[in-house]
């Protein structure tokens, strides 16, 4: 099984986890186990899933409706929809947009794995054991946690001197991953950092991208250099602050 064929099956995975002990999906869970990659777009997956089932859940469809199907219609009926079927439909269509939008706006362009590296984010700064040393790492901590600073450029970040003098590091898809965790204004973030090499699918110079999960909210961006992700449990609207 690879990736893609990975991806088909966990895409009917439903997300309250009640398919956990269904065998159709062994193969493919223990795959996104495995693959950090994998695992976060599957966490993903799952969150906006859960999202717009909460949202069709909330829509009432009107009287009449489930007798119209059964009764069926005519062709001629069917160009000129009635206006309570119509719009129950627009408002799935609409409920169903604006998760999308909500959950990643992030431009046409931009890869999945970029929004993998902001569910790998989100993902450890739930679960990961975090800290990390030195000095410059303790600088730039410095700088990050003064109220109204916008996030540091690739000019103020020495990605070997963080690594070798102590600051977390983390592997992504083949890549290392420096993170420092800091608060700003009593709310905790934390901000990973790697390489740019392209693969993670963000264009350089574009805006900002943004995950939401039930487990926090993460965005994503680059700039000549480097990959980023910022991650909070407080919502996305304390990432764009920052921002």
């Amino acid at each position: 099984m690879n990736t893609e064929e990975a991806k088909f099956i966990l895409s009917a995975y439903r997300p309250n986890g009640s398919d956990s002990d269904d065998a159709t999906f062994a193969d493919a869970l223990r795959m996104a186990g495995d693959d950090p990659v994998l695992g976060a777009w599957f966490a993903q997956s799952r969150a906006h899933d859960a999202a717009v089932a909460g949202k069709v859940r909330q829509i009432v469809p009107p009287e009449g409706l489930r007798e119209a199907i059964l009764a069926g219609a005519r062709v001629s009926d069917m160009r000129k929809p009635r206006g309570f079927a119509w719009g129950w439909a627009a408002g799935i269509a609409a409920a169903v947009l604006a998760i999308g939008v909500f959950s990643m706006r992030a431009p046409v362009r931009q890869g999945p794995a970029a929004a993998a590296f902001a569910g790998f984010a989100i993902n450890d700064m739930v679960h990961g054991r975090h800290g990390g040393s030195g000095e410059p790492s303790g600088t730039l901590i410095a700088q990050l946690q003064v109220k109204g600073a916008k996030m540091p450029s690739a000019e103020a970040i020495d990605f070997e001197k963080l690594k070798d003098t102590g600051c977390r590091t983390l592997n992504f898809a083949g890549h290392d991953v420096m993170e420092v965790c800091f608060a700003r204004e009593g709310v905790e973030f934390h901000f990973y950092v790697t390489r740019r090499d392209g693969s993670l699918g963000v264009p350089g110079g574009q805006g900002p991208s943004y995950l939401v999960q039930a487990a926090g909210a993460a965005a994503v961006w680059s700039d000549s250099r480097f990959d980023y992700a910022l991650a909070t449990t407080a919502g996305v609207e304390a990432v764009r602050r920052l921002l």
